[in-house]
């Protein structure tokens, strides 16, 4: 078979690997295609188009007479794991509000790590910016400390939430709308729950995955999602900032104003910019884990995103650098557990301390690696990290597609995604 494959007119390709990329080649009659999010182009101004945005919004006032008279106002960022343009929106949302008459002496910046790892100083420069850093204080958040109860949601989840939050009279969030494994979408009511809950609040709702109807790009009748906007309503949110971006990582459109109807818009825009229209399933996937190459936990999400994309008995493959690792302490030990049973009985009594949420992502990777083969190209995993979560490893791009090709056949077809975290397959 090797031959064969050698000896077949081939396409050259490309995938980003990082900072660089990696080149292999597919034969012409196994290429099913190459899929990416549409190419728009970019706001010439981003500034200017968030403060339109600001002034502008979706079934809401316009922030400054949303903020006439509020003394405490916090402003909800992301961490150092999301793409959003923190340096650029926050000055904005600041501008705005001091043209308003809003004394930045009311105002706190408050970043939602949700259960992720603490940034460094060089990180939180580096996501608001120093302007940022010199107007306002900065502080993260803290799943473990300085919380209040605002009662249960209608699962009977208790809502823990950071105090400063619940405390202030005017709430503003900032997001980037893209597929979600189990949001549906990032953005929206999500810098509330998880951003600036307690660990067990966000354990409990993430939890809800194993009904199955948590998917990316699946907001209605989606049980996580339905729970974080009943926090977000709970705490008051008063407006978010949310955009999406094109694979250049350039803002193409802003959504402000109500958090659930602004982000709603916001999601149908994003989903026509990365849905892509495939035939029927293919038998091997190719993917980069571009732009979330942080850690394998990020460069996951190209797994679950293109799940569907590939049948039965079928191979992935994710090249990613990882330059962090696997990244979230617990999902390595999860994936070495043998099933998502297994998994999952942990989840339900899980020790302290325990990541809880790489243990969802964790589960969702079982329940596919029980359907389907993984394979990772990655300089940042040791082969023994990668065969004790359960999957392979290879080499290089070219030998993971030229040995996959040989284990399912000549007549194999291939599918191509350049930045498989952003991008959602639909058959």
């Amino acid at each position: 078979m090797r031959g064969n494959l050698q000896e077949r007119r081939c396409t050259k390709l490309s995938i980003p690997y990082g900072k660089d990329e990696v080149d292999f080649e597919v034969p012409q009659p196994n290429l099913m295609g190459v899929f990416r999010p549409k190419t728009i182009p970019g706001a010439d101004d981003e500034s200017k188009a968030i403060r339109d945005a600001l002034l502008n919004p979706i079934n809401s006032e316009p922030l400054p007479e949303i903020a006439k008279g509020k003394n405490r106002i916090v402003i909800i960022s992301t961490d150092v794991t999301r793409l959003t343009k923190d340096h650029v929106i926050v000055p904005s949302i600041l501008n705005v509000l001091a043209q308003a008459g809003v004394g930045e002496e009311r105002i706190k910046v408050i970043i939602g790590l949700g259960q992720h790892r603490e940034m460094t100083e060089a990180e939180v420069e580096q996501k608001l910016g120093r302007d940022v850093l010199d107007r306002v204080a900065v502080v993260q958040h803290n799943p473990d400390r300085n919380l209040v109860d605002l009662g249960a949601t209608r699962r009977g989840n208790r809502v823990w939430v950071n105090r400063e939050v619940a405390r202030a009279d005017l709430k503003i969030s900032t997001g980037n709308i893209v597929p979600h494994r189990y949001a549906g979408f990032g953005g929206g009511a999500k810098s509330i729950l998880p951003g600036v809950c307690g660990r067990e609040t966000i354990y409990r709702n993430h939890l809800y995955v194993v009904e199955g109807k948590s998917r990316p790009g699946v907001l209605d009748d989606n049980p996580i999602r339905i729970e974080m906007e009943e926090a977000a309503a709970m705490i008051g949110l008063n407006f978010i900032v949310n955009t999406v971006m094109n694979s250049e990582e350039r803002i193409v459109k802003v959504f402000a104003g109500h958090f659930l109807r602004a982000h709603r818009e916001g999601a149908r825009f994003a989903k026509d910019l990365v849905g892509v229209h495939m035939p029927s399933r293919a038998e091997v996937a190719v993917s980069s884990g571009s732009p979330m190459d942080i850690n394998f936990y990020q460069a996951s999400k190209a797994l679950e995103m293109g799940d569907q994309a590939v049948g039965d008995g079928g191979v992935y493959i994710l090249a990613s650098p990882c330059y962090e690792g696997v990244g979230e302490k617990d999902l390595c030990r999860f994936l070495t557990l043998k099933s998502p049973e297994e998994i999952l009985r942990e989840l339900w009594q899980p020790k302290p301390s325990t990541n809880l949420v790489s243990g969802v992502a964790a589960y969702l990777m079982a329940k596919m690696r029980e359907r389907i083969e993984i394979v990772l190209v990655s300089d940042g995993l040791r082969r023994e990290q990668v065969e004790a979560m359960g999957f392979k490893k290879a080499d290089s791009v070219q030998a993971a597609v030229n040995k996959s090709l040989e284990k399912k056949g000549k007549d194999s077809r291939v599918v191509v995604f350049p930045q498989g975290p952003i991008t959602l397959p639909c058959l």
